[in-house]
């Protein structure tokens, strides 16, 4: 998947990372990817003018994801009023345009997960971009930030640019994660030339991110994190930076059962004083993201046992022992799980 022309020296790295990226997202080689990029580009970039019509007829090109919406949008917890939704203008009204949009790159980020035509290292880093887009919605939800369904898509788009650097450019991201801590931004900088954050605005700079999104993508020192201003800007820049630090945090070799609500209550103390998540707190956090996935796993048909991010996750929710890193990474996915009861839970909320 890497391009085989050769590489001029006298063009700066960052360029050619670029350059690359563009190249293989023009030929289309990972739709799933292309997709991700498409829905928040054109989409959100029309949100205020988009009328259902134009959702439904960008939904209704693509028939799985179609599919797994209405699936999604008829649970209990969307549609309270037991009336079958049968086409997406239904799921519309009844849900919102942008919980719609929001399912829909969900969903496209669960499908990278669960696949198996792709690369180990890929499917966690959509797992993580999941994990990461939830809990910054949720931390919305409790106040952080103005809008849950957007927050969702800054949180998911935090982990982007390593997502198309692993996508296209696997070789040198495999080297940059064993230079490193995987996902170190220095050892990720000498490689592609640009942090994993710096990559991702580049590339949505040059696919005309909506500006609302674009501003969030950048990197908040330890003062911005505890000093961010009141504007939405910050305050969804910041949700998104504490989701994906979340989602890092669950594949961390030192986390433990014993060490997870301390350290995400330590975490949540960097930030503004809303962000704040005392040991009760952190544990409703995970019962609301956990719900979600469930949601997805008995709704939708998807199963992730293999993705460390929600193995993790689901063990700490159930307070079991975590899975050696070593031997869940090298764990090959399930051809036929057999999943637990389906989940109680009242109302699922993305």
């Amino acid at each position: 998947m890497t391009a085989t022309a050769p590489i001029d020296p006298a063009i700066p790295l960052a360029q050619l990372t670029r350059g690359r990226i563009l190249s293989g997202m023009d030929e289309n080689r990972v739709p799933m990817v292309s997709q991700i990029l498409r829905i928040i580009s054109d989409i959100s970039g029309q949100s205020e003018r988009m009328s259902v019509g134009d959702l439904v007829e960008f939904v209704d090109g693509e028939p799985t994801l179609m599919g797994r919406i209405l699936t999604i949008a008829n649970s209990v917890g969307y549609n309270v009023g037991h009336v079958e939704i049968r086409s997406i203008h239904h799921a519309v009204s009844l849900i919102g345009f942008n919980r719609v949009r929001t399912l829909a790159v969900s969903i496209l980020l669960l499908e990278g997960a669960h696949s198996q035509s792709v690369a180990q290292a890929n499917r966690e880093l959509a797992g993580m971009a999941l994990i990461s887009g939830l809990v910054a919605a949720e931390m919305c939800r409790r106040g952080v930030g103005p809008d849950a369904d957007l927050g969702f898509i800054c949180g998911a788009l935090r982990n982007y640019g390593r997502m198309l650097a692993a996508t296209f450019l696997p070789t040198e991201y495999a080297a940059a994660t064993l230079a490193g801590r995987p996902g170190a931004e220095e050892s990720f900088a000498a490689i592609f030339g640009l942090t994993p954050l710096e990559l991702c605005h580049q590339i949505m700079a040059d696919r005309l991110l909506p500006k609302t999104i674009l501003n969030t993508l950048v990197a908040r020192t330890p003062e911005e994190r505890r000093y961010c201003s009141a504007t939405a800007t910050d305050t969804l820049s910041a949700a998104a930076d504490f989701g994906l630090r979340f989602a890092e945090m669950l594949q961390g070799a030192e986390l433990s059962r014993s060490n997870f609500e301390r350290r995400v209550e330590d975490l949540s103390r960097e930030y503004t004083v809303e962000f704040l998540l005392r040991r009760a707190e952190v544990r409703e956090l995970v019962t609301e993201v956990i719900a979600v996935l469930e949601c997805f796993r008995y709704r939708a048909g998807s199963f992730v046992g293999s993705i460390a991010v929600f193995r993790n996750l689901e063990s700490l929710a159930a307070e079991r022992v975590l899975p050696p890193t070593m031997e869940m990474a090298a764990a090959p996915a399930a051809r036929n799980p057999t999943p637990p009861p389906p989940p109680t839970a009242d109302s699922y909320e993305i």
